[in-house]
């Protein structure tokens, strides 16, 4: 499951398209987005005790009640739930705004492309940064680098994760440009609410 789940992420990577339309003929789709979103929160996880350890403190409080001082921490704890948590909403969202135009597809058929539309970017431009970048630059308020960077980083990684599910909501549901697009928007709205409450 592991290697399909490697396997289908650099597919993603390199030919988003044919991967997404792969997965619609893999009978395990599903479980590789769950197991890709399970993983990635399982880094972020990791990345989250690393940064409590290097004495990070988020630069905002948090909606949750919980103090700046042992935030990643926490974070240490929640992170896998509401990685899957997430993934699972946003797949909702998505599949309920293509129900409206066509009951070909389950939830499912868009969950397993999900997964890795989700992870791929926040991979990237999330914990590769967050792990490796951000305590060689020393503890201080997250982020460590120029509000600037923290802007271009997150644009980017947005923006790759709006066109890999654009790209998703095409092949699973056929969808023209325009539900596409709001199938990307959807999404990313969850995903934003979701990261508003929980992460920082």
């Amino acid at each position: 499951m592991f290697a399909k789940a490697f396997s289908y992420a650099w597919l993603w990577i390199v030919r988003p398209g044919k991967a997404a339309e792969d997965q619609l003929y893999e009978e395990r789709s599903v479980w590789i987005g769950f197991w890709t979103v399970a993983i990635f929160g399982l880094l972020y996880s990791i990345t989250a005790i690393l940064l409590w350890l290097a004495g990070f403190k988020p630069a905002f409080a948090t909606i949750l009640p919980i103090p700046r001082d042992s935030y990643y921490l926490w974070r240490t704890f929640f992170t896998i739930p509401w990685a899957v948590l997430t993934w699972f909403f946003a797949g909702a969202v998505i599949h309920l705004w293509n129900h409206i135009f066509s009951r070909e597809r389950r939830l499912a058929d868009i969950l397993g492309p999900l997964g890795l539309a989700l992870a791929i970017p926040w991979f990237f431009f999330t914990w590769i940064p967050e792990t490796f970048v951000a305590p060689i630059l020393g503890p201080s308020v997250f982020p460590p680098w120029p509000f600037w960077v923290e802007m271009i980083r997150l644009a980017i990684g947005v923006l790759w994760m709006a066109a890999l599910i654009f790209i998703a909501a095409r092949k699973v549901y056929e969808a023209n440009w325009l539900r596409a697009a709001g199938s990307a928007i959807l999404g990313l709205a969850v995903f934003a609410v979701m990261f508003l409450i929980f992460l920082r």
